[in-house]
């Protein structure tokens, strides 16, 4: 971490500072710094302190710098999807924090289902043919980019020697089912068919992706299986079923921890507008019969209303054979792997999926 970032951070725990509001972050990706705090935004804040309290430290400060520029604002339920993807734009400054530098970037379109999908390509430095992931990135199906993202694709590119290809996809609620998922499929076999231009080694290829891009990964999984396209997914707390009365999402799904059981119930809304596609396991993965998947890599927050699905995807995967780990990231709430420029534990943790990738795409 940035020693500027340090010393913002140890200013908010010293409750010197707090984050401007969210139509002011543009001032803190230049670098003019945070505004002084006040007596309504510390009110708010306490309103989360009891519920904060166990995690991780340095999240927990993070947290303070993001609620107290949010306060004011509407429940995510009330916002409209061009609102929440102007608020997530606006954030890029705490998800893409302490991004290493790499030798090489590069971005192009591609042609989708949908349309014309922008795809940007890390390379770390290793000789081509190389071995790839695909990043399908979170955000609700409703919002995220490349580059709310590309904090994330560096860091991944970076910690585990593959080349990362990060990929747009249509969003909900104007593309609902199965749109987005049709175009990252196409993403993965445009790599397959095309991506030796941009030196993918089409038959090293994974997957990656957090939270709804979790879930598309994993359905991507699904819809090619039985055929050798995909090497391994990493599959970082993402959401697999409709079930928003599990225990995790009554401890926490109130919206004290970046998402809440109310946002899920909205995001999943606008992504199945039509009851028939609640039924399809390509669009509630939970529902799939899971052998003969690659291996999987599940992580999960232990304060993410989304815990116990990626557990039951766990045992449900081991059950049927699949090679599959599960990780734990004790402390930390959902979105942690956006944060992580801000949480030194959570540097480890995206080794150990660097070391995965690595592992399954090995030659």
């Amino acid at each position: 971490m940035s020693a500027s970032r340090r010393e913002l951070i140890k200013g908010i725990a010293m409750g010197a500072v707090v984050l401007p509001s969210i139509g002011d972050t543009g001032v803190l990706a230049q670098g003019k710094g945070p505004m002084p705090g006040d007596a309504d935004t510390e009110a708010f804040l306490k309103l989360f302190e009891d519920a904060w309290r166990p995690l991780d430290p340095q999240l927990r400060l993070v947290l303070r710098l993001i609620y107290g520029g949010l306060k004011g604002l509407p429940p995510p339920t009330q916002l409209s999807p061009a609102e929440l993807r102007r608020i997530n734009s606006g954030l890029s400054f705490y998800f893409n924090a302490g991004a290493p530098a790499l030798p090489h970037i590069e971005e192009r379109t591609i042609g989708v289902p949908s349309g014309r999908a922008r795809i940007r390509l890390y390379d770390p430095g290793i000789p081509a043919p190389a071995p790839t992931v695909l990043l399908l990135h979170g955000g609700g199906w409703v919002m995220g980019s490349l580059d709310t993202y590309d904090g994330f694709a560096r860091q991944i590119a970076h910690r585990s020697g593959l080349r990362c290809l990060s990929v747009e996809y249509a969003l909900v609620p104007e593309h609902p089912f199965p749109a987005p998922l049709d175009d990252c499929i196409a993403a993965v076999r445009w790599a397959v068919t095309n991506g030796s231009e941009l030196g993918i080694d089409p038959q090293r290829i994974a997957v990656v992706g957090d939270s709804s891009g979790a879930t598309l990964a994993l359905a991507v999984c699904l819809a090619l299986r039985g055929t050798p396209v995909l090497r391994g997914a990493a599959l970082l707390y993402g959401g697999y079923s409709l079930d928003f009365d599990t225990a995790s999402q009554r401890a926490y799904g109130s919206g004290a921890y970046f998402l809440g059981t109310a946002e899920m119930e909205r995001y999943w809304k606008d992504y199945l507008p039509d009851q028939a596609a609640r039924q399809n396991p390509l669009a509630v993965p939970m529902l799939a019969y899971l052998a003969g998947l690659p291996p999987l890599y599940v992580a999960a927050c232990e304060f993410d209303p989304l815990l116990n699905d990626s557990q039951r995807l766990f045992e449900r995967a081991k059950t049927v054979g699949v090679d599959c780990e599960f990780r734990l990231w004790k402390g930390m709430a959902h979105a942690a792997v956006s944060l992580m420029g801000w949480i030194d534990a959570m540097s480890p943790e995206v080794d150990r999926i660097g070391e995965f990738l690595r592992r399954v795409t090995r030659a």
